[in-house]
């Protein structure tokens, strides 16, 4: 049950009727400090001089209103102009009933939508590194979000696999010949070092990139070559972080060369695009350069080498007209920011965009080190992904040997992964993706507070307290009701459940799934150490109370999953 989608469409309902604008939306938030109110209606004094009621009169008018619901224990407006909310146990239990026994929790699966989803898209010929985590998780979290709601999810793993860079690694696998390439940071760094000193080697890169494009056959073998090997050991990364990114979902800026001469004339003969100097430029009234003047954006240079923005124009295409997507959603770094609006200016011009089809970029900020620079080793070359989840991993396997004397070297390996990974996965995702973080080994792995082992151990402890508490009486024949105010706070937090998935849904904000996973498994302690369930002699209260740590259980486990995070059974 989602309370705050449920009054809002009452209380917007009867806003209107007093002249109130139908696209105003009330301020409904959750109250944590009193428990005689559960929620708390805002907003309402803006329309102070709006309409002929004051604030007061309109917030007294919508609870009269409010009432004959039924379903409201109080509802009353101080003269401040807010409204006080505490529902009625009977329809809280009404509810929480109702996700016990559906398994879906009763979220409503809405219409189905075509989302596409773009992320990771880390460059080929390169290791991943630190930089790329973000991207890739924030990317699968979502994925998985809008595939429980019933979306049809298609992921695009756009990977840097075109342009420069390639012509630069070509270049210096045609002068020399390398046994190994296996090592891609030294390799890259010869390659490029060369690249920056020496003209010949530029000169001879240009034109090693135009045979790429233009499909030569010594240059496709060596770039397959590098692609097949970065994906291989992309793959291992991807399937230690559980991320749900497949070959199947590649779609590199290759994939789109094809189209690129078609976007050039379509751009021109749509007078979008002109020639200039050799090059084709759009140029784009809505942004500005450093002189005040219209933004001239270069689409083909003058050897015919195409850029990333036409590839980013042909992509945005064969997504809309092609996959048929509803909704775009980029995960890159805010740096990206200008290049995409520039990049969805054009094709909306060009009408490769359908109006219906929703394009959103959720950038991310950077992790930082303690002095707050970019996360990067003594060494000052950024950390690879890989050697930074093996630490984590190993520092999960001291602190998991160290408390389980008595478990196999499997199990411990296989716990070690499940808490090492979650816990980096986690502590990125707590964090509001929008800002820079600094990255603290001492807060990743801790058992206390908002990471991930406490909340692996807070399910693992529930998953224990339903076995010991089990019977042999059949748990339907009674229902989850509320005794205490424990049980009280434990069900309305859990009844939040639905609203955090939609706010994910539309937002991308993970940061709020983990502080609600944090929020509950607070609010279960408080619970457990206040109701007792194994010495309680009624039967109706404690198989209420059984399955109210059965549904917990089953919230933070799902919530997790959606996380990209396994749950554990011993900590």
């Amino acid at each position: 049950m989602n309370i705050q989608t449920f009054l809002t469409k009452k209380i917007k309902k009867i806003c209107i009727r007093y002249g109130v604008p139908k696209n105003f939306d009330p301020i409904i938030r959750k109250n944590t400090k009193n428990n005689e109110i559960d929620y708390q209606i805002n907003g309402i004094i803006k329309f102070k001089k709006k309409i002929s009621l004051s604030p007061h009169e309109l917030s007294i008018k919508i609870s009269n209103y409010m009432k004959k619901y039924n379903i409201f224990k109080k509802i009353f407006a101080p003269k401040q102009g807010f409204i006080n909310i505490k529902l009625r146990n009977n329809w809280l239990c009404k509810y929480i009933n109702k996700m016990y026994n559906s398994k879906n929790f009763n979220i409503p699966i809405k219409r189905k939508k075509i989302v596409v989803i773009d992320y990771s898209s880390p460059n080929m010929a390169k290791e991943m590194h630190v930089g790329h985590l973000r991207s890739t998780i924030l990317g699968d979290v979502t994925a998985r979000v809008m595939k429980f709601l019933g979306n049809k999810v298609i992921r695009q793993n756009h990977i840097g696999d075109w342009g420069i860079q390639f012509g630069i690694l070509i270049t210096q696998l045609k002068l020399k010949s390398y046994k190994s390439i296996y090592n891609f940071e030294k390799f890259y760094k010869k390659a490029y070092s060369c690249y920056k000193k020496d003209q010949n080697f530029i000169k001879e890169t240009k034109k090693n990139v135009v045979k790429l494009q233009n499909k030569d056959k010594e240059c496709i073998k060596i770039w397959n070559r590098l692609v097949k090997l970065t994906i291989k050991k992309n793959n291992l990364i991807y399937k230690k972080l559980n991320v749900l990114l497949k070959n199947s979902d590649i779609r590199g800026e290759s994939f789109y060369n094809y189209m690129l001469p078609e976007i050039i004339s379509d751009l021109k003969n749509k007078k979008i695009a002109v020639n200039y100097n050799g090059s084709v430029i759009v140029y784009l009234k809505e942004f500005k350069n450093r002189l005040g003047k219209n933004m001239g954006v270069i689409i083909q240079k003058k050897d015919g080498a195409f850029l990333y923005t036409t590839t980013d124009l042909a992509c945005i295409k064969y997504r809309c007209n092609v996959l048929k997507a509803d909704r775009i959603i980029y995960y890159t770094d805010s740096r990206q920011k200008q290049h995409l609006l520039q990049v969805w200016n054009i094709a909306k011009k060009a009408k490769y965009v359908p109006e219906k089809t929703l394009l959103e970029h959720h950038s991310f900020g950077m992790i930082l080190c303690k002095n707050n620079k970019p996360f990067k080793t003594r060494k000052g070359k950024t950390i690879k992904l890989i050697d930074l989840l093996d630490k984590s991993i190993l520092k999960a396997k001291k602190l998991v040997s160290k408390k389980n004397k008595n478990i196999s070297e499997n199990e411990i390996k296989k716990i070690s992964e499940n808490i090492g990974i979650g816990a980096i996965k986690y502590f990125d995702l707590s964090k509001n993706r929008l800002s820079d973080y600094q990255f603290d080994w001492n807060q990743i792995l801790s058992l206390n507070g908002n990471t991930a082992p406490y909340i692996q151990y807070a399910y693992t402890r529930i998953q224990s307290i339903i076995k010991n508490n089990k019977s042999d009486f059949n748990i339907n024949l009674y229902h989850i009701k509320i005794f205490t105010i424990f049980e009280r706070q434990l069900i309305l937090t859990i009844l939040q459940f639905e609203e955090i998935i939609f706010i994910l849904e539309k937002k991308g904000t993970p940061h709020l799934m983990c502080n609600y996973l944090y929020d509950i498994a607070g609010k279960f302690s408080k619970f457990y150490e206040n109701c007792p369930i194994l010495f309680v002699k009624e039967k109706h209260i404690k198989i209420s109370r059984i399955k109210l740590s059965i549904l917990t259980a089953r919230i933070i486990k799902q919530g997790l999953y959606l996380l990209g995070i396994n749950t554990v059974q011993i900590m």
